[in-house]
């Protein structure tokens, strides 16, 4: 499997050695416990070959990607090498621990291309930043535009695509402040004024929402999460043209529809899932917003 042997590869720059699984267990209790992960479709996941999983962000991007790819690497043994964004790689100690203990790697082509030509399988968010800055009613909303790079690069290195759901973040968290509300805000004219909304912010699509968790903290809720993995992809018979933007659509709906019917699949099984403990029920009680 691509990334428990080190192949011998004039592209290394990007391989390491996967943190032990009992450290990646022990990392995960805290979380596993709280958030009460559900995964389907794992047992039946063929990860002999080496895939580009592709999901939606959820709220904040904080409770999607390592649910899952730590289950691939507890159950299947392989270490899903994940692209995040750069602001992860801007605070040494958490930069440490993603990048030596979980092999996750800067978001750029370049780095994506290394890990493919390594063999590695990789887990990428087309939505980016903009998909995690939820406003109101975007929950499981896909904001990935015209963003088709992700199956430019699948198509060119004859990857498949595994399209993987997330279920159940989005209600960890309320949004007390959306962009809208915040720039319509005295504080959000003068962002505007002096040209911070537009610079830092693309006025408003990279501003992260005002959210209210347990109570009246930032602490999310403990709403169980549900992972859904699809079916594969295959892009093999496009590589001649993965310059091609009406390939790259084309391929970027089949993913959307994929991850779309996985969402109605995940929401049935939310709705009649039988965990109705004491607590659980208490934590995720939500106030009403005011205003």
């Amino acid at each position: 499997m691509a990334n428990q042997i080190v192949k011998k590869t004039k592209h290394k720059e990007l391989s390491f050695t996967p943190a032990s699984k009992t450290f990646v267990r022990t990392f995960m209790a805290p979380f596993k416990f709280y958030f009460s992960p559900q995964f389907y479709g794992l047992k039946e996941l063929d990860v002999t070959k080496p895939a580009m999983y592709v999901s939606n962000h959820t709220i904040l991007g904080i409770l999607d990607g390592f649910p899952f790819g730590t289950e691939v690497y507890l159950q299947k043994g392989v270490m899903l090498r994940a692209l995040a964004d750069s602001t992860h790689f801007k605070f040494p100690v958490w930069r440490d621990i993603i990048s030596q203990n979980f092999g996750i790697v800067e978001a750029s082509r370049k780095n994506c291309a290394t890990l493919m030509k390594q063999g590695e399988s990789l887990v990428v968010y087309p939505g980016g930043a903009r998909e995690i800055c939820k406003k109101k009613g975007e929950q499981y909303v896909l904001k990935w535009a015209d963003r088709k790079g992700f199956t430019r690069m699948a198509m060119e290195y004859g990857y498949d695509i595994i399209p993987v759901a997330a279920v159940g973040a989005e209600e960890a968290f309320t949004i007390i402040k959306d962009s809208n509300d915040i720039l319509n805000s005295p504080f959000g004219k003068f962002l505007k004024f002096i040209g911070v909304a537009e610079g830092y912010f693309k006025n408003g699509e990279l501003m992260p929402p005002v959210v209210r968790g347990i109570g009246g903290t930032i602490i999310p809720r403990p709403a169980k999460l549900y992972f859904s993995f699809g079916k594969r992809i295959s892009t093999a018979k496009y590589k001649a043209k993965f310059e091609d933007p009406e390939t790259q659509e084309m391929i970027k709906k089949k993913v959307e529809d994929s991850l779309h019917k996985q969402f109605g699949e995940l929401f049935e099984i939310r709705d009649n899932d039988t965990d109705r403990s004491k607590w659980r029920r208490l934590l995720n009680m939500k106030k009403p917003v005011v205003g």
